[in-house]
């Protein structure tokens, strides 16, 4: 695997929607490539926080409103 397809593959990855020999090979390339696994600790920490800042919250009820009135 070249950084090419590491770099193509790492939100499959991070997100673990790759077969399992797929993972291998990623986590393979990761292990070998500092660069790589640089961009990979910062998409994976990308996110996770945005799950965690922007999963529990809901809108504004002003904001939802806007919302309905424009889309319907």
């Amino acid at each position: 695997m070249n950084c090419g397809d590491c770099i193509n593959q790492l939100d499959a990855y991070v997100d673990r929607e790759l077969s399992d020999a797929e993972l291998a090979t990623v986590r393979e390339h990761l292990d070998s490539c500092p660069p790589c696994e640089d961009t990979f600790q910062l998409r994976s920490d990308v996110k996770r926080l945005v799950r965690t800042c922007c999963g529990q919250e809901a809108a504004p009820s002003e904001l939802r409103q806007k919302l309905r009135e424009i889309l319907f």
